[in-house]
């Protein structure tokens, strides 16, 4: 089941992905909408992060295209953010809080200007919109994984996008924080931006994500969640793996899933 987008955000056509010849995407077709919280669900390596990672080019695709704004990646950069797995990231680096929420505002500076009291305020502004003020001095590697993981939020929060990319922002977080977190991803749909993340866990992409990309290998489904969430597409989408799924079919069986609940 695959929704079709007029004027999209993002268009994915064709797209073959290949690791030493070996397809581990092949010919994923989507678009997505505007001003939507998107979850990417599948099994473990099912080409989830790599999926985000050729929309960035950060891996080249064997075949098919990507399209972010009606614009190749290159002419578009400076509108996307993206946030990666926390544990490709070098934790040791010597900053701080601040010094990396403060990178989030270099791309909007040019190349000769310096951040300044201007973007010191944003910085600020996005550490308090995921509680993490009282950390501005404390330095990056002696967070904990969940406040780190704050941090990269609030970096990318800096950025100012339109179309945000998050690879796996919730491993290693609290279901506090969890929360917390997609309610902020909620806002900044509600105020017009797109986030799509890839997400694990389907119990809590039920209750928040606004429009689901179904993937294993191939693209399964992509569309409204009241739409993709269903046993059938699960069942294609985690095949033998069921076991982790009979909460949720249970849920839809008894119509307690709400797929309208915000």
């Amino acid at each position: 089941m695959i929704s079709q987008v007029e004027n999209p955000v993002l268009e994915i056509h064709d797209l073959t992905v290949s690791y030493d010849q070996n397809p581990v995407l092949w010919n994923v077709d989507l678009s997505l909408p505007s001003g939507k919280l998107v979850g990417i669900l599948g099994p473990n390596g099912a080409g989830k992060s790599t999926l985000i990672k050729s929309i960035m080019g950060l891996i080249p695709p064997t075949s098919g295209y990507v399209r972010i704004f009606d614009k190749p990646l290159n002419d578009v950069r400076a509108r996307i953010s993206y946030v990666p797995q926390r544990e490709s990231v070098d934790w040791n680096f010597p900053a701080s809080v601040l010094d990396v929420v403060m990178m989030g505002t270099y791309g909007k500076l040019g190349l000769f200007r310096r951040p300044g009291k201007k973007e010191k305020n944003l910085a600020m502004q996005c550490l308090e919109q995921v509680g993490m003020t009282g950390f501005v001095e404390r330095q990056i590697s002696e967070l904990s994984g969940g406040q780190q993981q704050r941090v990269f939020i609030a970096r990318a929060l800096a950025q100012q996008a339109d179309l945000y990319l998050m690879d796996e922002p919730f491993a290693g977080v609290d279901m506090a924080t969890e929360t917390a977190i997609f309610q902020l991803l909620k806002e900044m749909a509600d105020s017009g931006k797109t986030v799509l993340v890839v997400h694990h866990d389907i119990h809590s992409a039920m209750n928040f994500f606004d429009w689901v990309i179904m993937l294993n290998l191939h693209l399964v489904a992509s569309g409204p969640k009241e739409l993709v969430i269903t046993e059938d597409l699960l069942r294609k989408t985690y095949g033998g793996k069921l076991n982790l799924l009979t909460k949720v079919t249970d849920l839809i069986r008894n119509k307690d899933f709400n797929p309208l609940k915000s």
